[in-house]
């Protein structure tokens, strides 16, 4: 288990020192170390990160029209912005997990932030949430840097198909490993061409593998979508 000066250290590093720190612990256990983990907290710290994010947009943004307000949020919880927020409060070092095939490295940061703000919200309340992302993360953020980041492969070679007519469709070839770990291996096609294949832990993460694979087939930039 994480020691006791480290996570003294996350507390110092996020400005609040948990109250049940017990909670701070279930953030930290991945699903790969057991049936006690922080996949609850993760669906949780989603849903705050989703609602501080939305009312922060909507109040710095007065005259920004709904589809750039919802582009720039869903930019601001991407996996990959969630992941940068993750690895510099250094979560994947204090995080209990198995590495699997089905536990990717390159989300584990992502996922654990989130599950932190979970827990941060049952300890502390919605303020603190609030503060904690206000505060000490949104404020360094250039936002116009991370507005012009592809979001997800998926989307994009979606928009990219609807504009130039084309069948874009995904299907999922195999799952191995157990029930309580899947490993899931998507295929993505342009009409009748498979073009990426991609596996993940969830069939969200192989389709997102599998279209980022079909997208640099395709030769594709984001100023094209």
């Amino acid at each position: 288990m994480s020691s006791q000066p480290d996570l003294d250290q996350l507390q110092r590093r996020i400005g609040y020192q948990f109250k049940e720190p017990e909670r701070l612990l279930l953030a930290l256990t991945h699903r790969s170390f057991g049936n006690q983990n922080n996949e609850r907290l993760e669906f949780l710290g989603d849903a705050i990160l989703g609602a501080v994010i939305t009312d922060y947009l909507y109040r710095n943004f007065p005259d920004k029209e709904e589809g750039y307000l919802t582009n720039l949020r869903s930019k601001l919880v991407s996996r990959k912005h969630l992941n940068e927020i993750g690895e510099s409060l250094g979560l994947i070092e204090l995080l209990e997990y198995l590495p699997s095939r089905g536990t990717k490295a390159k989300s584990l940061n992502g996922d654990a932030f989130e599950a932190l703000l979970g827990a941060l919200y049952l300890d502390h309340g919605y303020p603190a949430c609030q503060h904690f992302l206000l505060k000490r993360i949104l404020k360094g953020v250039d936002l116009e840097q991370i507005n012009q980041r592809l979001t997800s492969f998926k989307s994009a070679l979606l928009e990219w198909g609807q504009k130039q007519k084309k069948e874009v469709r995904f299907e999922l070839v195999k799952t191995e490993g157990k029930s309580h770990n899947p490993v899931y291996h998507v295929a993505c096609y342009v009409r009748q061409q498979q073009l990426g294949q991609g596996s993940g832990a969830t069939k969200k993460k192989a389709e997102e593998a599998a279209a980022k694979e079909a997208f640099k087939g395709l030769h594709l930039s984001y100023g094209e979508v």
